[in-house]
């Protein structure tokens, strides 16, 4: 729990040097809607639209607007310190569940396993959706592990935690149904395998459940409005309508473009595997191997709660992108079941000498992940191993930045360029949204579309084509490349229209300086940092 408690305040901390990403506004203002529902300010009405954005659950942003009126700070500052502590309460629990699975050394395995698995780390900073839901869902995983094996099954004790955790879920994403029926299916597995099937118990047993269920269809339905006009219904609806969902973005896949509504069936395991650290990798290999003979069953149930999404998503040909993070909710399983494989070694080497061995390879794993993770810093979420060379290798051939988060990194260099040359700027780029969100927490920036032609600088994502990546990252005009540490190009700053009426002698930013660093040497709004006063002339207005 020391551990723990020191991760927390270091991970909010650190997400104030995240992005904003694609889905953050549109997230915001649905929170704010049902935000004002709650406070009867909106009706009910207002949410009866079978669309795409009344299927997701609206707990996480809803919280994020009601603490942002308390808070005089940037909304999206606000929202990634939440999002942090959502990841933080993730990692908590894949901590828990292993150490009630496998024992009090796989907790500290385990929770470890979580920090340094960078994919994770990196989305517990600015992902609205996928990364709430993962650590609810892992927080009911836990409760679910943590229910009575023999009769009566479900008591008023061990449901309470397990009722608010899986209606957290379902109040973010009705993938949340899932884990209610892991739930039922746990229930009745003990049930069968107690042999506790008189009549009395087996309808005292379905009583329970059905209860349970529905108090979880009620409750996690409270900042859903659109599911609450018919909770034991409209959840599953949405469930339905997202295994369909009509939407073929192109992606980068091995070094083709393919479309989301088209998957190869190797995209889904592929993926988990190119983005999974060696450390974990190898202790699941070690949980299925070693495993068995110590904890057959806890193994048995992890690897088919982490299977079963994936295997779903692929049997169900899933409407998927953005790598997978869709299925981020199947990684702490992963994780955990890492930390238990790990475990298994310990336990089954009894010589000194082997336990030793066994500790450092554990540790030279942890650190040279969590060494990645520091030179990464905060572009965490671009982490691939050494089976396609890293982000490197992976470069021109994968998604690399798919939620745009390097954008505040380019926009802080281009802060600092104003700052340095003692005059505001006017930047564009391209996603167009994201970099204006980023521009607002700058006094020296101002934003303009890039259709009027004002602009000095331009951010462009390098994100697409092979040809279209690797073209920007090669421009020769590029002023300033956000990359990894081993040379990914992640996105680039290029001359705007406007770029020549700066002159001559144009005084760039000292060269090396970290995101966290230009962040700093300017006044980012948001932060409680004071702007820096600037002579600020005739400036197009947005």
């Amino acid at each position: 729990m020391s551990l723990a408690a020191v991760l927390l305040p270091l991970m909010v901390v650190a997400s104030f040097d995240f992005g904003v990403t694609w889905d953050e506004r549109s997230r915001h203002l649905y929170g704010e809607r049902i935000w004002q529902y709650l406070r009867g300010l909106r009706p009910a009405s207002e949410f009866s639209a079978d669309t795409d954005g009344n299927f997701y659950g609206g707990l996480f942003d809803t919280l994020c607007a009601a603490v942002e009126t308390f808070i005089p700070a940037d909304r999206f500052v606000v929202r990634h310190g939440l999002n942090a502590l959502f990841g933080w309460v993730g990692l908590l629990y894949m901590g828990r569940l292993a150490g009630r699975l496998f024992g009090p050394w796989a907790a500290v395995v385990g929770l470890m396993l979580g920090v340094v698995s960078p994919r994770y780390l990196g989305e517990s900073m600015n992902n609205p959706k996928d990364l709430p839901f993962a650590a609810m869902s892992t927080a009911a995983l836990y409760y679910i592990a943590a229910l009575p094996t023999s009769y009566p099954y479900v008591t008023l004790r061990s449901a309470a935690p397990l009722v608010i955790a899986l209606a957290l879920a379902l109040s973010i994403r009705v993938g949340a149904l899932i884990y209610l029926g892991y739930f039922g299916l746990f229930v009745i597995g003990c049930a069968i395998a107690r042999r506790t099937l008189s009549a009395r118990q087996v309808a005292a047993t379905a009583g329970r459940l059905a209860a349970v269920s529905v108090a979880v269809l009620v409750f996690g339905t409270v900042a859903w409005p659109w599911a609450q006009q018919s909770p034991l219904l409209r959840p599953l609806r949405a469930l339905l309508g997202f295994a369909g969902y009509p939407y073929g973005a192109p992606m980068l896949f091995a070094g083709r473009v393919i479309t989301a509504d088209a998957l190869p069936l190797s995209y889904v395991p592929w993926w988990f595997l190119i983005t999974t650290p060696p450390v974990v990798i190898a202790g699941v290999a070690l949980a299925l191997t070693l495993g068995w003979t110590s904890a057959r069953r806890p193994v048995a149930l992890l690897a088919g709660v982490a299977a079963f999404p994936m295997v779903m998503a692929v049997a169900m040909q899933t409407t998927l992108y953005d790598g997978v993070r869709h299925l981020l909710f199947a990684y702490p399983p992963l994780v955990v079941l890492a930390a238990g494989g790990w475990a298994s070694l310990a336990a089954v080497v009894r010589h000194p000498v082997g336990r030793r061995v066994t500790l450092a390879t554990l540790i030279a794993g942890l650190i040279g992940t969590a060494t990645w993770e520091a030179r990464a810093y905060p572009n965490e979420i671009v982490y691939f191993n050494g089976l396609v060379g890293g982000p490197r290798g992976a470069f021109g051939r994968y998604d690399m930045d798919y939620w745009g988060n390097c954008l505040l990194e380019a926009v802080a260099w281009s802060a600092n360029l104003a700052h340095d040359n003692g005059r505001a700027l006017v930047i564009s780029g391209d996603p167009t949204g994201i970099v204006q969100q980023n521009s607002y927490r700058f006094s020296e920036l101002q934003f303009a579309p890039p259709s009027r032609r004002q602009h000095h600088l331009d951010v462009r994502l390098a994100r697409g084509s092979t040809a279209g990546v690797q073209g920007l990252a090669t421009r020769t005009d590029g002023l300033y490349r956000v990359t990894t540490h081993d040379g990914a190009v992640l996105c680039v700053v290029v001359p705007g229209p406007a770029f020549d009426n700066l002159g001559p002698e144009v005084r760039m930013p000292p060269p090396g300086l970290s995101a966290h660093a230009l962040l700093r040497r300017v006044g980012a709004r948001g932060h409680a940092y004071a702007p820096t006063p600037l002579s600020v002339g005739s400036v197009p207005s947005e």
